[in-house]
């Protein structure tokens, strides 16, 4: 148990006295489980947990935005809840963590039984009914634990996992090759510290690995971290982007139009006027998950470790993970309708779900053997299915967060989102202070601003805006060597 009550894991970290840094971790499978679980996490909810200050590019900036933005530019009153708390398709999985470092109650449901549907998201029924909220019961989460494995990883090994966060089932091999990597021929340089993590040093571990390569350490010994600044896409290494994909595998991506207002010297982007359809490419980001990102890109940043985490998901994984999750963590899928209108990073939508309910009285699931633990003189057995947060009403179906039409919206180059208004203009043009004289307008359409598919220019908009803090000028300015 932590100082606050809570639970804890263990970690022993292994030390070195002389250059104080973790060369290596000792745990149960318990503490790995933790670390392969923030992979399943979308980036607005790892913004959310780190209070803003993620320092991942412009994200922490765009999630303000969406916070920030009138209610009525959202499809339904649900899509900004949709954003700013996206669920995690791998909930389920999360909830059985000994360490719940995710504070939403992503293992719930709303549930309406007059019209039988479930949401993810409140208030539940688009009806106006009153929703009763269903959390799964701890008794339906221990008969998934899978004969005392773990949520991710086998039972029965300690797992040694190294500052860079590779991760392996501790053998005498291992140990020599780590004693003989970081010379350690006497032992008695190395000291062993135990450290127990509640929920609030998890999301301290969180933030370190998507921004150092040496989380354990930073962790250890209470290192402040700050990420580089990077303006120009050009001054990154090319294996921070894709590949382009071949004509037979590109997502259907419309034209995005857009107004670019930047100063004449072309030396930085004052900011963008937009539509619907760019704001929603941009605010879609913040429900995909970490290991998608991954999966598209080839690699998270140049900083962080996390990584290192996801290339351990190999084949020699398959002797200590358990096999029907490493598929759950190299290709984590959206939550169902938390996908956005134009789905460029082509990451996979969960179906949506359906919900047996043996007594919607008490809500009672039925777990084994027909046995309900249902103690209702009457029980109401019903079958909800989830009903989708974005729908409008009959006939309007609409996979978008955010409203189309002659609406428009001010974007700055850290991707700042306001109304589109004389008063956010003037504001935008005084903060920056740049006189009217010294700037130009133009009109861009993103399939033909360059020479490559719009997709793949769309690809580059979101690594900038996951690797930059002026991702509008970085992308859409030459940078002047």
């Amino acid at each position: 148990m932590s100082s606050d009550g809570g639970p804890t894991v263990a970690v022993k970290m292994f030390v070195d006295k002389e250059k104080k840094r973790v060369l290596f971790a000792e745990s149960d499978k318990e503490f790995v489980d933790v670390l392969f679980s923030f992979l399943t996490l979308p980036l607005g909810t790892i913004v959310r947990l780190l209070g803003k200050q993620s320092q991942i590019g412009c994200l922490d900036e765009l999630y303000r935005s969406v916070e920030s933005l009138n209610q009525d530019h959202f499809q339904t009153m649900e899509c900004k809840a949709m954003l700013l708390s996206p669920v995690n398709a791998a909930a389920f999985h999360l909830d059985r963590l000994k360490v719940k470092f995710d504070d939403t109650n992503q293992s719930g449901f709303y549930t309406c039984a007059p019209h039988r549907q479930f949401s993810s998201v409140p208030p539940g029924c688009k009806h106006g009914c009153s929703s009763s909220f269903w959390k799964c019961p701890p008794h339906l989460l221990a008969a998934v634990r899978d004969y005392g494995d773990g949520v991710f990883v086998k039972h029965g090994p300690k797992y040694i996992v190294t500052d860079d966060l590779h991760v392996a089932p501790a053998s005498t091999r291992l140990v020599f090759s780590l004693l003989d990597r970081f010379g350690l021929q006497d032992q008695a340089k190395l000291e062993e510290k135990i450290l127990e993590l509640n929920a609030k040093k998890i999301i301290r571990l969180l933030k370190n690995v998507l921004i150092s390569k040496q989380p354990l350490t930073a962790l250890c010994f209470d290192v402040c971290l700050s990420v580089p600044l990077t303006k120009y896409l050009d001054q990154l290494p090319e294996n921070l982007f894709p590949k382009e994909a071949s004509e037979d595998s590109k997502p259907v991506l419309s034209a995005v139009e857009i107004t670019l207002v930047h100063t004449k010297d072309k030396a930085s982007v004052l900011y963008a006027e937009v539509g619907g359809d760019f704001l929603d490419l941009l605010f879609g980001l913040l429900c995909v998950p970490l290991g998608s990102i991954i999966k598209t890109y080839g690699q998270w940043s140049q900083n962080g470790s996390i990584d290192g985490l996801y290339r351990n998901i190999d084949e020699s994984a398959r002797t200590w993970m358990k096999q029907e999750c490493q598929t759950v963590l190299l290709a984590p899928k959206l939550a169902p309708f938390f996908g956005c209108s134009s789905n460029v990073l082509q990451t996979e939508e969960m179906s949506p779900r359906s919900l047996a309910i043996t007594c919607f009285n008490c809500h009672a699931v039925k777990v084994a053997y027909g046995r309900t633990g249902c103690s209702c003189r009457y029980p109401t057995e019903v079958t909800v299915t989830e009903s989708n947060p974005k729908f409008q009403g009959i006939g309007i179906v609409s996979t978008a967060y955010v409203k189309g039409g002659l609406r428009k919206f001010l974007v700055t180059s850290d991707l700042r989102v306001l109304d589109f208004t004389m008063t956010n203009t003037l504001q935008v043009m005084s903060a920056a202070r740049i006189p009217k004289e010294k700037l130009v307008e133009k009109d861009l359409t993103l399939d033909k601003a360059q020479s490559c598919s719009p997709c793949w220019q769309v690809l580059k908009l979101l690594r900038a805006a996951m690797l930059t803090r002026d991702a509008l000028t970085s992308l859409l300015l030459p940078h002047k060597k």
